[in-house]
């Protein structure tokens, strides 16, 4: 295909996609509900630029093929000489419901071992994805419970694979979760709060609201899961909302600077 046709019909493909999700190494990067795109087919090269608030990228497009509701892109990443695909699907999730339960049953596996390693001096006490339709729990968010003597943490965690919009959700339904944990154990153990386990490159929107919840409330803790995937790492909360308040503060000048130099007025650190 010539550059042009490649272009054209990218743009005719994402024009008519506004709600589609963009799958790269088997995991949805993309969001298109959410995130934004851009095609050029300058200088004899087709480039596809896609950004959102996790992360920013650019692929050369080498080839297009239509799968039915999907359009799998070949493309180039910069740098690298071996193509590889994305998968631009109009179907919100496409993969079967055998797929979707095998890959969180393989996770929630991964996550009780990772958790075992991560917190040997906790116990992991139960650990689901079962429906719960009472509460409004879904198979999307494996939940568990971890304890040491009288206290003890809510767990929640998802897989790489689900869409960006089921991890920028995973807050409200740990909170949720918390809660669950808080009334069940009344009396038994105290639930000091949430450990929330999100996929790698995706935390950047939960970070951002974990970081105004009351601390009083609840012992707010965030890991990302690594590259590699049985390896987690903490996320740090408060410290990036105090630099970004610290950035905030307009600098102030002395109403007289004879005889002293100037200085920046830093407030709240």
């Amino acid at each position: 295909m010539t550059t042009e046709t490649l272009a054209s019909t990218l743009e005719g493909f994402l024009s008519g996609s506004s709600s589609a999700v963009v799958i790269e190494d088997g995991a949805v990067v993309f969001d298109l509900g959410q995130a934004k795109y851009s095609v050029s087919g300058e200088s004899n090269k087709c480039l596809l630029h896609l950004w959102s608030q996790e992360r920013n990228v650019v692929r050369r497009v080498l080839d297009v093929e239509t799968k039915g509701e999907t359009l799998r892109v070949t493309v180039q990443r910069m740098g690298q000489a071996r193509p590889t695909k994305l998968d631009i699907c109009r179907e919100r999730d496409p993969r079967t419901a055998s797929a979707k339960r095998a890959t969180r049953v393989a996770y929630q596996r991964v996550l009780e071992r990772v958790l075992r390693g991560k917190f040997p001096e906790l116990t992991l006490v139960q650990m689901s994805t079962s429906m719960d339709l009472e509460r409004s729990f879904g198979p999307i968010y494996a939940r568990g419970l971890l304890k040491r003597g009288q206290s003890g943490f809510a767990v929640l965690g998802m897989n790489r694979q689900e869409l960006q919009s089921s991890t920028d959700a995973a807050l409200t339904f740990g909170i949720l979760w918390l809660d669950v944990c808080r009334r069940a154990q009344a009396g038994k153990l105290v639930i000091e709060g949430l450990k929330l386990l999100v996929p790698a490159g995706c935390a950047a929107l939960v970070r951002e609201r974990m970081a105004h919840l009351n601390r009083d409330a609840a012992k707010w803790q965030l890991s990302e899961w690594q590259k590699r995937e049985e390896e987690i790492a903490r996320v740090e909360i408060w410290i990036a909302a105090i630099f970004r308040l610290a950035w905030c503060i307009v600098p102030m000048r002395p109403k007289s600077t004879r005889g002293s130099p100037n200085r920046l007025r830093w407030f709240g650190l």
